[in-house]
């Protein structure tokens, strides 16, 4: 049996222990995740350990409209002349800290929980983009950590993009993205699909 299940939100799942050690990513999950699935506006995925209910991560999806002048000019060249592109967006992603740190202890190494949300985000995108809607790039606004943040050990999630082939936009360094069609290309490459 695998650890660890990825599936939608759901009022049963406990989020009152969740924390990232980001106030926003922390308080989203325990108050806005319930209004953003009722309403439709995003979905929500939360990482639990397979039998349970606490959540340990979570990411979310929405849709997006980019506007094609804003995409860097080697994407625009690859990409048709629509006044709009489709993107996914991946609005949040977040590791309940104290957990992580638990794990690493038990076991002597990194869990990677991130890793694993952010590839099951890059699988669903890429599952939409081929049987559902449209979807060209999977956009990611990583938000900057406050100082007091910073200072309690968070770490500027922009480096941990980059190593997955994220890319800034121009002219909005915290604005990432990554071509649906490079997903398609890395997943074949490891076997995935």
């Amino acid at each position: 049996m695998q650890p660890y299940t990825i599936e939608q939100w759901r009022s049963q799942h406990d989020s009152q222990a969740f924390s990232s050690g980001m106030l926003s990513i922390d308080r989203y999950i325990k108050e806005q995740a319930h209004r953003d699935m009722t309403s439709h506006a995003s979905l929500v995925f939360v990482l639990i350990e397979s039998g349970q209910n606490i959540i340990r991560g979570y990411y979310t999806l929405s849709s997006l409209g980019i506007v094609f002048s804003d995409l860097p000019e080697k994407v625009q060249k690859r990409l048709p002349r629509y006044p709009q592109i489709a993107a996914t967006l991946l609005g949040r992603l977040g590791i309940d800290r104290n957990y992580a740190k638990k794990l690493q202890v038990q076991t002597g190494a990194k869990p990677r929980l991130g890793e694993l949300l952010l590839v099951d985000a890059q699988t669903k995108t890429l599952q939409g983009a081929l049987s559902t809607s449209g979807t060209a790039l999977l956009v990611i606004d990583a938000e900057l950590p406050s100082v007091a943040e910073k200072l309690l050990g968070v770490r500027d999630p922009l480096g941990f993009y980059s190593q997955y082939g994220f890319l800034p936009f121009p002219g909005n360094a915290r604005r990432l993205y990554k071509l649906t069609r490079v997903i398609e290309k890395e997943f074949k490459l490891a076997g995935m699909i």
